[in-house]
C-alpha cells in the first residue's frame, strides 16, 4: 500500500505531526509512505526514518486551482491508496482529492468534505494539535507518548559545532525573540531583561531565528557590551538552525516554531505564550516549560492584539526574573 501524509504548512504545527508520521508508520510497517510538505516545511521532516519519499511543493506551485491541479497531478504519480490530510485547508483536500487516493481521510471544514472520502469530525473538547492529528488514524493507540525527533544527521551536528567554535561558543543559550505573529512576540524589554540575568550569571546567548528576526536581533545586540552575546538570525538555512539547536544548553522561546524545535530535540525550554493556547500548541519536550499569564483576553489566538487599552497585557506582565527561574527549574542549574 502507497500512504500519503500531507504534513500541516507551518513549521511549528509539523513538529507536532511527527508523533501521528511515528504512529503511521506502526500500521504501516511494510508499506510505502510519502509525505507532501511545502518547501518550508520539508526540513522538519528531511531524513525521517518513518517516510520513505516526498513530494515537495516549492512556494507559490500550488497557488489557484491551476496551481492546486499541477501539484495533485504529480501526487497522482505515486500512486497513493491512502492519503492522510493533516492540513485543515480546503487546498489540500482539493490536491488530495485530485490525485486519485481510493482514501483520504481529514476533518471538516471550509466546505471540503466532498472531496474526502472519509471525513472526521474534530473532537468536541479542546485537543493538543498532536493528538488532534493522530485522531485521524484508524489504528492508534491513545495512551502512546508523543515522541518523536527531527532527525539530524552526524554532519550537521559537526558543522553546527564548527559555527559554534568559530562564534567562541561552546552549549550556549538559544534565544528566539521572533514569531510570524506580532501577538506572539514578546517585547524586546522583556528579552533584554532575560538576557542580563544569563549574562549576569556567565551563560552565552546566541539570538536565533530567520531574517525577519534580525532587526530585532540587532536592537538587542547593541543593548549589551561586546562579548558573550551572539546573533545567526538571517544567517543558516532551517536545517542548520535545526543542528544548531541540537548543541544548545537550552532555549527560551517565543510562541514558535523553533521553540517546538527545540523541545522535540530534547533541549530544556522555556517557551513565552501570548496570543495562543498552550493546551492546544504547547511544545512537547523532556524539559520544558510554559510562561502563561492568563490575563482576561488571553488565550485571544489573533495575529494582530486587538486589546487597545493594554496592548499586548499577555506579555508586558511577564517578568524576566519569572523566566529566568523557569528556566533555571528546566536546565537544571535552580540552586538547592
Amino acid at each position: 500500500m502507497n500512504v500519503g501524509v500531507y504534513i500541516p504548512n507551518w513549521v511549528g504545527d509539523a513538529v507536532m505531526a511527527l508523533p501521528f508520521l511515528a504512529h503511521c508508520r506502526d500500521s504501516h510497517v511494510n508499506d510505502r509512505i510519502v509525505a507532501i510538505a511545502r518547501e518550508w516545511v520539508v526540513p522538519v521532516v528531511k531524513n525521517s526514518p518513518f517516510i520513505n519519499d516526498m513530494l515537495r511543493i516549492a512556494n507559490n506551485d500550488d497557488k489557484g486551482v491551476a496551481g492546486a491541479t499541477q501539484i495533485g497531478r504529480q501526487l497522482k504519480s505515486k500512486e497513493l491508496d491512502r492519503l492522510y490530510l493533516l492540513s485543515g485547508s480546503w487546498r489540500s483536500a482539493y490536491i488530495g482529492w485530485f490525485s486519485g487516493a481510493e482514501e483520504r481521510i481529514g476533518y471538516t471544514g471550509q466546505g471540503r468534505s466532498p472531496l474526502l472520502t472519509e471525513i472526521i469530525t474534530p473532537p468536541s473538547e479542546k485537543t493538543h494539535r498532536s493528538k488532534r492529528y493522530l485522531n485521524l488514524l484508524k489504528e492508534y493507540d491513545t495512551t502512546a507518548e508523543l515522541t518523536a525527533q527531527i532527525a539530524v544527521t552526524d554532519d550537521e551536528v559537526a558543522s553546527a559545532k564548527v559555527l559554534l567554535e568559530s562564534l567562541n561558543m561552546a552549549s550556549p543559550l538559544a534565544i528566539f525573540s521572533g514569531s510570524i505573529a506580532p501577538s506572539r512576540r514578546p517585547p524586546t524589554t522583556l528579552w533584554k531583561g532575560i538576557i542580563e540575568f544569563a549574562l549576569n550569571s556567565g551563560i552565552s546567548v546566541l539570538l536565533v531565528g530567520g531574517k525577519r528576526d534580525v532587526p530585532i536581533a540587532m536592537e538587542l545586540m547593541e543593548s549589551f557590551p561586546a562579548g558573550n552575546l551572539k546573533s545567526v538570525c538571517g544567517k543558516t538555512s532551517l536545517r542548520e538552525t535545526i543542528a544548531l539547536i541540537s548543541q544548545c544548553a537550552g532555549a527560551i522561546a517565543s510562541d514558535s516554531g523553533l521553540g517546538h524545535i527545540s523541545a522535540n530535540l530534547g533541549v530544556p525550554t522555556v517557551s513565552l505564550f501570548g496570543a495562543g493556547d498552550p493546551e492546544v500548541t504547547a511544545p512537547f519536550g523532556n524539559s520544558t516549560k510554559i510562561i502563561f499569564q492568563n490575563v482576561h483576553c488571553s488565550p485571544c489566538k489573533k495575529n494582530q492584539c486587538h486589546n487597545s487599552d493594554m496592548p499586548l497585557l499577555c506579555h508586558t506582565t511577564m517578568d524576566p526574573g519569572q523566566v529566568w527561574e523557569a528556566y533555571s527549574v528546566v536546565s537544571g542549574s535552580e540552586k538547592s
